[in-house]
C-alpha cells in the first residue's frame, strides 16, 4: 500500500501564495538566505524579487552580489532608496536602474562611492521620475544638473542638501527648468544666494516646502521676494541664514510654517531631510 506523500511548501501556488502572500514577511537578508538552500528557494526569489514596486536598502552593508542579483531580477521597481549605501558603487547601481526605467521615487542620499555617472540611466530612460533625492553627494556635478534639467520634465521634490560641487548658476537653470516642484531642500549651500529666490519668485509658483538652512548669503531681500509671490508656500527652513530677520519672516507667518519663532536669535544650521 502506497503511502500518501505529505504536502510541503513548494505544493503551494508559487505565484499566488508563497511570492503573494509570504515572501512580503522575509527581510531582505532572509530572503537571500531563503534563496541559498536549492534552486527551487533560488526560483521562487527571484520571481518575488522580479514582482517588487518598492525596494529599500538604507544604510545596509550588502555586497556588491546583492546588488547585482536585483540589478538581474529587478524590472519593476517604483521606489529605490539606497540612502547610506557605502558599498555601492556605479558597477552594480547602473544595471538596477537600466533596467527600472518606470522609476518614480530615486533615493541616492549620502551614497558616497558613487559618481555622476550612475545618473545616465536616469536622465535618459527614468521619464516618470517625481521625487529626487541626492542630499550630500559630493560626487554631484553642475554637468549632471544641467543634463537633468535637459531631459526630465516631472520631478517635483528633490533633495540637493549639501552637495557643494554645484554651482549657483545651475541651480538657477534648474528653477527654471522644474516650475511644477512642490518640495525643493537646498540645506548646506552655501552658493545659494537672493538671486536663487529671485528666480522661485518668478517661477516657482507651485512650491509649498523649501529648506534654506545654512544658506549664509540669503537676505531679507530674497526672503520678501517669496513672501510677496509665492502665496501656496507652506514651510520654510531657515535655520543658519544669519542675514535673514524677522522683518522679512513676519510677512509669511500667519500662513507658513518657520523654524524660527519671532523672538529667536538665529540659530546653528542642523541638517533636516525633506
Amino acid at each position: 500500500m502506497n503511502k500518501k506523500r505529505k504536502t510541503h511548501l513548494f505544493d503551494l501556488y508559487w505565484e499566488d501564495i508563497i511570492v503573494a502572500n509570504i515572501m512580503p514577511l522575509l527581510t531582505i537578508q532572509e530572503c537571500f538566505i531563503f534563496r541559498s538552500v536549492s534552486r527551487t528557494c533560488l526560483q521562487i526569489v527571484n520571481m518575488y524579487f522580479s514582482k517588487l514596486k518598492s525596494l529599500k536598502l538604507m544604510n545596509k552593508g550588502f555586497s556588491p552580489h546583492t546588488f547585482n542579483v536585483f540589478g538581474t531580477t529587478c524590472s519593476k521597481l517604483k521606489l529605490l532608496n539606497l540612502s547610506r549605501c557605502d558599498s555601492i558603487t556605479d558597477t552594480e547601481l547602473i544595471p538596477i536602474l537600466r533596467r527600472n526605467t518606470g522609476l518614480i521615487h530615486l533615493n541616492l542620499s549620502q551614497c558616497k562611492n558613487l559618481t555622476a555617472k550612475c545618473l545616465q540611466p536616469v536622465i535618459l530612460y527614468c521619464d516618470n521620475l517625481q521625487i529626487l533625492k541626492l542630499a550630500r553627494c559630493s560626487w554631484l556635478t553642475t554637468g549632471a544638473i544641467e543634463a537633468l534639467a535637459l531631459h526630465k520634465s516631472k520631478l517635483e521634490d528633490i533633495d540637493l542638501a549639501y552637495c557643494v560641487s554645484i554651482s549657483e548658476s545651475c541651480i538657477l537653470i534648474f528653477i527654471k527648468k522644474f516650475r511644477q516642484i512642490k518640495t525643493l531642500n537646498l540645506e548646506g549651500n552655501k552658493q545659494v544666494t537672493d538671486k536663487c529666490l529671485y528666480t522661485m519668485s518668478k517661477y516657482s509658483k507651485s512650491l509649498k516646502l523649501l529648506n534654506l538652512g545654512g544658506c549664509c548669503d540669503v537676505t531679507d531681500k530674497g526672503i520678501r521676494a517669496l513672501a510677496l509671490h509665492l502665496p501656496q508656500l507652506e514651510g520654510l527652513l531657515v535655520r543658519g541664514c544669519t542675514k535673514v530677520t524677522e522683518n522679512s519672516l513676519q510677512l509669511m507667518r500667519n500662513r507658513v510654517h518657520l523654524d524660527r519663532r519671532p523672538s529667536q536669535a538665529v540659530p546653528l544650521p542642523v541638517y533636516v531631510q525633506i
